[in-house]
């Protein structure tokens, strides 16, 4: 897609449906309403999408998030790699989902970058500041722990943590 379409289509009704929803506060009412109203732009968004206030997504037209979502404010979207969020997903305050990664080349990082698609399983939650590298798939039922940074895959309904990520227990064990 030309950037001139991008930008008239996608990043600037977005902006302007986050200018004048900034002053509403983050109830579920109000994040239902800033829901509703941002789905257009996304590649596909099913019902009951919920999103915070100041909210950056990058390339919405590559975004795919399933029914019951919920992203809290400050988040940062970034869909040039593709990005699936699937049913049941919160994300928390202030997290980072990339799909996209500096190269290093010639002994520095270049201005280029390389895409991979990143999943969020369903029913899988983001606790605030966590940060979901390229390329990576968030399995079903896994929480990842606030502050994290997820560079792999790990098996499902596990809880993450740290940085790296690592496997901190299973979430039948944390019952």
């Amino acid at each position: 897609m030309n950037k001139k379409k991008l930008f008239f289509r996608y990043v600037l009704p977005m902006h302007c449906i986050q200018l004048l929803t900034v002053w509403m506060p983050n109830t579920d009412i109000t994040t239902k309403i800033r829901g509703r109203l941002m789905r257009p732009f996304f590649k596909q968004c099913g019902s009951n999408f919920r999103i915070g206030t100041r909210v950056i997504i990058n390339r919405p037209d590559l975004i795919s998030i399933g029914d019951n979502v919920y992203i809290a404010h400050q988040c940062y979207l970034n869909g040039t790699g593709g990005l699936k969020i699937e049913r049941n997903v919160s994300v928390g305050p202030m997290c980072v989902i990339v799909t996209s990664k500096h190269v290093y080349q010639n002994g520095a990082v270049s201005m280029e970058s390389k895409a991979s698609r990143v999943v969020i399983g369903e029913g899988s939650w983001l606790a605030s500041h966590a940060v979901i590298n390229a390329g990576v798939t968030v399995a079903e039922g896994t929480t990842v722990g606030a502050n994290a940074v997820v560079t792999k895959n790990f098996e499902p309904h596990t809880i993450l943590g740290g940085v790296p990520a690592r496997v901190i227990r299973t979430q039948e064990t944390a019952l």
